[in-house]
């Protein structure tokens, strides 16, 4: 099955956004379903991944990873915005996590070497949670039956980072932050995060805020729109390097 096909027939149709310009970048998301472009991009992950080339299977696998990813998270957004049900907050999550897809997609194509050091970073990233997990036990005092296996796994961890050339998972892992600055679209980065964050978790203005219907539906609109520009500049930056 594409991975388009997963998708089709759901989400934004139907939707009426009363603001023309949130409901332009709701129709410049949708238009990538309905125009074709995003079947072409699923004919050229299967063609890449056929043929990857010698020592160019990581890449494929990370650019593959990436599209499916941006795709599934924008579905889950219309999804979310759809059902009425649902509030600001989840959609303001969602526009989030497109937020932070657009800057990796953006610095994915940036240069080979970003590109390495976000596939490397997924190691690095287990191996942070492994960390968190030994410091607690033992801080906690937990038995060293348990935490045995967390050294095991990262010894592990590190065995199958050798095996695919990486020389070392040490270091902090490359925060978003740090590839939108290296992309230069770092005070957009930080405004809308900073934003969407308000909305998305139970901070003190959402837990004493007084309920607002009105206010309520523009969230609601205000993040659905945003959640769709930010998935359409993803898959522009994906769409260039599939391209080239």
């Amino acid at each position: 099955m594409k991975i388009a096909d997963q998708y089709e027939d759901r989400g934004s149709k139907g939707v009426c956004l009363v603001n023309p310009e949130f409901a332009k970048l709701v129709d410049d998301a949708a238009n990538v379903k309905t125009s074709g472009r995003w079947g072409a991009m699923d004919a050229k992950i299967k063609r890449l991944a056929a043929t990857p080339g010698d020592g160019n299977e990581w890449y494929v696998q990370l650019f593959g990873a990436l599209c499916c990813q941006v795709f599934s998270e924008y579905h889950q957004l219309e999804t979310a915005y759809s059902d009425g049900r649902e509030n600001a907050s989840l959609l303001a999550w969602r526009a989030r996590n497109l937020l932070e897809l657009s800057v990796w997609s953006k610095y994915f194509t940036t240069s080979r070497v970003h590109a390495r050091r976000l596939y490397e970073d997924a190691g690095r990233d287990v191996l942070d949670l492994f960390s968190a997990f030994e410091k607690w036990g033992q801080a906690t005092a937990q038995s060293t039956d348990w935490l045995g296996p967390l050294a095991s796994g990262k010894q592990e961890l590190s065995q199958r980072a050798a095996a695919e050339g990486i020389e070392t998972l040490e270091g902090s892992y490359k925060s978003v932050a740090k590839a939108a600055e290296d992309c230069g679209i770092s005070d957009h980065y930080r405004l809308f995060f900073k934003m969407l964050s308000k909305f998305a978790h139970p901070t003190a203005m959402q837990i004493l805020g007084v309920p607002d219907e009105a206010r309520h539906s523009l969230q609601r609109d205000f993040f659905f729109s945003h959640g769709c520009l930010f998935f359409a500049g993803a898959f522009a930056a994906l769409e260039s390097e599939a391209s080239e």
